[in-house]
């Protein structure tokens, strides 16, 4: 039976690089057919001062960012670390950027399979007061139905101990 991380999780760049942005950034749209959990690693580059971010898992019935709409899935409580405040708002996570707390740190969003409604989901971010640039985001499903996984074509190199 795999035991192993990538025997388990499918791994993937859920997002290239984002310069300055203000306006909704997604990641790609991930099928949730045969896996129980979605983590969403954001790597942020430079947030600006006072920037204010709000990072929303959205689930929708097709393989689709607007049509039909996308349903919020909610977020409870998470933790923080150093002088980053975040918050959850209307099932959302916000963070507040402060003197350059959130540059080259990363937020991880975490989302059991039980409180999506719908087979696709994707992570939206939005920002407003100021602008936000991200180097990546990571997307890791997990606990998968079926194993082993096949890595996608995002992964350039697999490498793994001897068992």
């Amino acid at each position: 039976m795999p035991s192993m991380f990538t025997d388990l999780n499918d791994i993937h760049i859920g997002s290239v690089a984002v310069a300055d942005a203000t306006t909704e950034t997604t990641s790609a749209i991930e099928d949730m057919a045969d896996y129980d959990e979605i983590t969403w690693i954001v790597l942020f580059e430079d947030v600006d001062a006072a920037a204010v971010l709000t990072l929303q898992p959205k689930s929708n019935t097709a393989d689709h960012l607007t049509v039909p709409t996308p349903v919020a899935i909610s977020v409870v409580g998470g933790t923080v670390s150093g002088a980053v405040t975040a918050v959850v708002t209307t099932g959302a996570s916000v963070i507040t950027e402060a003197s350059a707390n959130l540059d080259n740190l990363m937020a991880v969003v975490n989302v059991a399979k039980s409180k999506i409604s719908a087979r696709y989901v994707f992570l939206s971010i939005t920002a407003t007061v100021e602008s936000f640039a991200i180097a990546s985001i990571i997307t890791i499903k997990s606990r998968a139905g079926s194993v082993p996984v096949t890595q996608s074509t995002d992964v350039a190199s697999l490498v793994k101990s001897a068992s």
